[in-house]
């Protein structure tokens, strides 16, 4: 079965905030942030003395959001997306507390629980997520995590406590790729 995920690449990330802002830009409100930069400490064996990542909703494979929900407005997709209905949500915020990740919160002026709903309408639109297409240095995309060529992907990141219980869909790729080299023609008469 498909289950979306997001996949960050923890020696790409610079910390720049470049997704954070850009999906406040698309869906956000004053003070609120659905996707948040972590910094954690290195694991010492590359030279790294910490790292960022960048995590938003982790579309559990089994939300602790959904089933706390009195509305039934939390739904899981057949794609693995968890969206929620904005028409039904009464905002009594027992998402808010169920969820392991904070990754929802109560809109300061809807008064409705907001989560990332990893651009389901720009993806609908066959669109990335804002976040994915931000991103300077390509290191958030969206996986299918039971695909089998995605089975290397990590499922947690050195000193950072992930929650297992609901079984968090983001995947992380910590091994540094191979070094690109770029090189530049000196035109030695013009210097």
């Amino acid at each position: 079965m498909k289950q979306l995920g997001f996949l960050v690449h923890i020696e790409k990330c610079l910390g720049c905030r470049s997704c954070e802002f850009s999906c406040k830009n698309e869906h956000g409100y004053e003070d609120t942030f659905r996707r948040k930069i972590h910094a954690v400490a290195g694991d010492g064996i590359k030279g790294h003395s910490f790292h960022h990542f960048s995590m938003a909703c982790n579309h559990c494979e089994n939300p602790a959001c959904l089933p706390v929900c009195p509305e039934s407005c939390i739904k899981k997709k057949p794609n693995g997306i968890v969206l929620i209905d904005q028409t039904k949500c009464s905002g009594c915020g027992k998402c808010v507390t169920a969820c392991p990740f904070d990754a929802i919160t109560i809109n300061p002026i809807t008064k409705k629980a907001d989560k990332c709903n990893m651009c389901y309408e720009r993806q609908m639109k066959n669109k990335t997520p804002i976040c994915v297409s931000a991103c300077p240095v390509k290191a958030i995309e969206i996986i299918d995590i039971n695909d089998p060529k995605n089975a290397h992907c990590e499922k947690a990141v050195h000193g950072f406590e992930m929650k297992k219980v609901t079984s968090p869909s983001i995947r992380f790729q910590t091994r540094k790729e191979e070094i690109q080299h770029f090189f530049v023609a000196v035109d030695e008469g013009g210097i």
